[in-house]
């Protein structure tokens, strides 16, 4: 494995103890206000734990099983919704993401190069590898930690009186 497939493997299994970081002892009514135009912290997690097998690990699986398989796009938001992820402890979402991810890094650690490299074609992206989704995967976990962290900070300078400002954060 290279030194960017070791990268994106880290970023991938740190995940989810950001997202625990983040948002464990952060109130709930916070965790679910909505902060960015219908998205909170929460749905935020769920979207993760949502997306973790069937945007990504299900992918994977038919690309490895299938010759040059057809990949389509799914409404993320409803899965979500469909989920009923919502109504869970934000406690049992952190669990559930880190259970999951952990079982997909041990996964996609076993990958041979012959398999990273099996190819199939996304109805938007195009064609794409494994090894291109290996990539992509924690470039969405990263812009998802950011959101979170965009929220909470935008919560927090609303309090803050301009201090920011004064101090250069």
């Amino acid at each position: 494995m290279n030194d960017t497939q070791q990268t994106a493997l880290a970023i991938l299994d740190s995940t989810p103890a950001i997202f625990r970081l983040l948002m464990s002892n952060v109130p709930d009514d916070i965790l679910t206000a909505d902060l960015d135009r219908g998205w909170s912290p929460k749905r935020v997690l769920a979207h993760m734990v949502d997306v973790e097998e069937p945007g990504f690990r299900d992918r994977l699986r038919h690309v490895l099983d299938e010759a040059h398989p057809a990949i389509t796009s799914f409404d993320a938001m409803a899965s979500l919704e469909a989920g009923d992820y919502m109504s869970r402890p934000v406690a049992a979402l952190l669990d559930q993401l880190e259970a999951s991810r952990s079982e997909t890094c041990a996964w996609l650690r076993a990958l041979t190069p012959d398999q990273r490299a099996r190819k199939a074609t996304h109805d938007t992206a195009g064609e794409f590898t494994i090894d291109n989704l290996l990539h992509y995967w924690p470039m969405h976990d990263m812009a998802h930690i950011r959101g979170v962290q965009r929220m909470l900070n935008s919560l927090l300078r609303h309090e803050a009186s301009g201090l920011d400002e004064q101090w250069d954060i």
